[in-house]
């Protein structure tokens, strides 16, 4: 293990930092099919934001919220029986069978990243597959992080994905992708406020996005493609 003792906001740009070895880079939060295929439009990317901060994203911030203090409430040894039941709970609320897919093979992914900073070996040692928004929940509980700042990793890391994916795809002034950014931080906030309070899987909401699901699913099968999902 490294040393873990570091700021708040210098941890939160670390985990959400794109680079990191833990797959995301990937992943397109279903940008690449809404462009490809979907039939929606550059100039419409800031809505799409909107709407994932509004549905899916809420649902994955609320989990990670939540998995952070289920961890920290939890004696050792005892934990992980309320996250089994909470990865569960967000598995029922996302019915594409291909984003889970995606989300479980980021979790592994940060799990083994995560793993070699901070003490996960009794999440690591329960020898099943934890959807992504778990893990990134009881890594931070693992680093110090708050309920506020887990929110907030987790929107802001999607609204990054959604925006490096388009840039890819259909290439632009990467001004405009800074000042996308920018006009989403009032959505940010406001999620972080509806799930920063959380703490049992009873709580979490469930908005869905169908038509997102919809492209993941038709996305899995396409042949040419720049990100898994």
């Amino acid at each position: 293990m490294v040393p873990t003792l570091m700021s708040a906001p210098y941890l939160t740009m670390l985990l959400a930092d794109g680079r990191l070895p833990s797959g995301a880079h990937t992943q397109s939060a279903g940008v690449e099919p809404a462009l490809t295929g979907g039939g929606m439009r550059l100039a419409e990317v800031p809505d799409y934001v909107t709407v994932r901060l509004r549905t899916v994203t809420e649902v994955e911030a609320a989990v990670a919220v939540v998995a952070r203090s289920l961890w920290l409430a939890g004696a050792p040894g005892a934990r992980l029986p309320a996250l089994v039941g909470l990865d569960a709970a967000w598995r029922a609320r996302t019915v594409s069978d291909a984003l889970r897919e995606a989300a479980d093979l980021l979790g592994r992914s940060y799990l083994r990243m995560a793993a070699t900073v901070w003490d996960l070996a009794e999440l690591a040692d329960a020898r099943r597959t934890w959807c992504r928004a778990v893990v990134v929940g009881v890594t931070a509980a693992a680093a110090g992080s708050s309920a506020t700042e887990t929110a907030r990793l987790v929107a802001f890391d999607d609204v990054q994905t959604v925006l490096a994916a388009a840039l890819k795809l259909v290439p632009f002034d990467p001004s405009q992708s800074v000042a996308w950014a920018v006009g989403a931080s009032a959505e940010v906030e406001a999620l972080v406020q509806r799930v920063s309070a959380l703490t049992s899987s009873t709580d979490l909401p469930a908005p869905s996005a169908p038509l997102v699901e919809q492209w993941g699913q038709r996305h899995r099968d396409t042949e040419r493609r720049l990100f898994r999902a």
